[in-house]
């Protein structure tokens, strides 16, 4: 049973059953990863502009992010009397709202002479999604457990493909009905982007875990191989032998998956 509590369909207030659902699918998949030999960090739900540039999301993702803004030193008053910003009383920052959580990782590892290692954090996350939102399974701001490796290619997709199985083993255990299938990003439109899509499909670097919520099939997780996209600009690619993937739980969308098939965890 649902016990959210919220009338704005970009965001989610959960009490105390869905707060035990998330929590409990996110240890899962957390003990997953440590059984792995993952370590935790701890991201922020700020970014610097830099670190997009960096990671090329400008020119494929534009569409998803949120840019800080702050108010005006000059205009506490006129906000003070007006009761809200506008763009006339804020400044816009050069930070954004994490689009996707393992963007903090790779800047923490540049330069790093690494072999291999697998990191974990539990994330917020913001992507703005032309106002699709459906308080249901799309939102602005989300939650996701994302896990990340790096290694040789061997190695991380090996640890895909092996927590690939281990997530398609628990939702047969739970009784959650879900398929796992290849996938591409919602890339901003343009040639270059179409190009990116064709091979993502073309060379299976992207699959989705999905089941089917009122009708629609949402996906609930992602498995991604990035080859050298993060190593080689944050220099720990070492000539192009380390190469990085990650997983993404999107934790919310479980919690309605699970409550949409009234299963208990």
């Amino acid at each position: 049973m649902s016990d959210f509590s919220n009338d704005n369909k970009s965001y989610i207030c959960y009490g105390e059953s869905d707060t035990h659902l998330l929590n409990t699918i996110d240890e899962k998949f957390r003990k997953e990863a440590l059984a792995l030999g993952a370590v935790e960090y701890h991201i922020p739900a700020m970014i610097d502009g830099d670190v997009l540039s960096k990671c090329g999301y400008f020119a494929t993702f534009p569409q998803h992010l949120t840019i800080a803004a702050h108010a005006k030193r000059n205009a506490y008053q006129q906000i003070a009397e007006e009761n809200h910003i506008c763009n006339n009383t804020a400044t816009m920052s050069q930070n954004y709202f994490t689009p996707a959580a393992c963007l903090h990782i790779y800047p923490m590892l540049e330069s790093q002479d690494l072999t291999q290692k697998i990191i974990t954090t539990k994330a917020r996350v913001y992507r703005y999604e032309d106002e699709q939102f459906d308080g249901i399974t799309r939102f602005w701001d989300f939650t996701v457990r994302e896990i990340v490796f790096i290694g040789n290619s061997g190695y991380v997709l090996e640890c895909l493909e092996n927590m690939k199985i281990k997530t398609l083993d628990y939702i047969k255990e739970i009784g959650l009905p879900g398929e796992i299938h290849s996938a591409s990003d919602n890339f901003y439109p343009s040639k270059r982007n179409s190009v990116k899509q064709k091979l993502q499909l073309s060379n299976s670097l992207k699959y989705e875990l999905s089941t089917k919520i009122n009708e629609s099939n949402v996906a609930i997780s992602s498995f991604n191989f990035h080859d050298t996209h993060f190593s080689k600009p944050f220099h720990f690619d070492k000539t192009g032998s380390i190469v990085t993937g990650c997983i993404g739980y999107g934790l919310e969308r479980w919690v309605a998956a699970l409550n949409y098939y009234n299963i208990q965890i």
